[in-house]
């Protein structure tokens, strides 16, 4: 009986398949951030040819870039307060899925509202990242790029904002999703006294 071959599940992005305009994109996130969950979220996209515009793909890799700095300034401020006191991963354990949650959201978007026009699409995940960032304790001190204002003051985006909120039928399971990623990052913030830890650096506003 012949053995049974089984395909693999990894995914890599064929460079030599992309524009310029994606080239940069995949050069700015596989260079810094190749064992992020942004790597990984941005190969979600082409293995499943996602055909988003190149604009769209610059501000929201941009958005997740900027996201992924501030995390490595929280990392950075949490060990030079702690290390010397009681050097140990667990400050790190606890950051980096804070840092994931948003793109876990946006997968589960797009592969639930894949057959919306992808303009609408693109409206949508603003709109859905927008209100996530409000919500976030974590991201509480994140400062939005100029970007990422232009886009909370779109009409269209607001409609989305306004209709994810009010628990519209069509978009209800994305306020459900946030939701849930806010429970966990609760959890995780005061799950123990090294996640306490995190929480204190975040309240102080002096730190960054």
């Amino acid at each position: 009986m012949a053995n049974k071959i089984v395909k693999s599940e990894i995914f890599e992005i064929n460079i030599s398949s992309l524009n310029k305009a994606q080239k940069i994109i995949y050069n700015k996130v596989s260079n810094k951030y190749r064992f992020w969950e942004t790597y990984d979220f941005l190969k979600f996209i082409y293995k499943n040819e996602v055909d988003f515009s190149d604009i769209f793909m610059r501000d929201l890799f941009y958005f997740l870039i900027k996201l992924n700095q501030y995390t490595s300034e929280i990392l950075s401020e949490c060990y030079s307060i702690y290390s010397s006191k009681n050097h140990d991963t667990s400050l790190s354990v606890a950051v980096i899925p804070l840092n994931a949650s948003i793109c876990k959201i946006l997968e589960a978007i797009i592969l639930k509202k894949y057959s919306l026009p992808i303009f609408s699409l693109e409206k949508l995940i603003f709109a859905s990242l927008i209100i996530f960032l409000k919500k976030s304790s974590y991201h509480c001190r994140f400062r939005y790029p100029y970007r990422l204002n232009k886009c909370i003051e779109d009409k269209i985006t607001n409609g989305y904002i306004n209709a994810i909120n009010s628990r519209n039928n069509s978009f209800e399971f994305i306020f459900n999703l946030i939701e849930t990623e806010l429970k966990k990052e609760a959890e995780i913030l005061n799950n123990n006294n090294n996640n306490k830890r995190l929480l204190r650096v975040l309240n102080n506003k002096k730190l960054l």
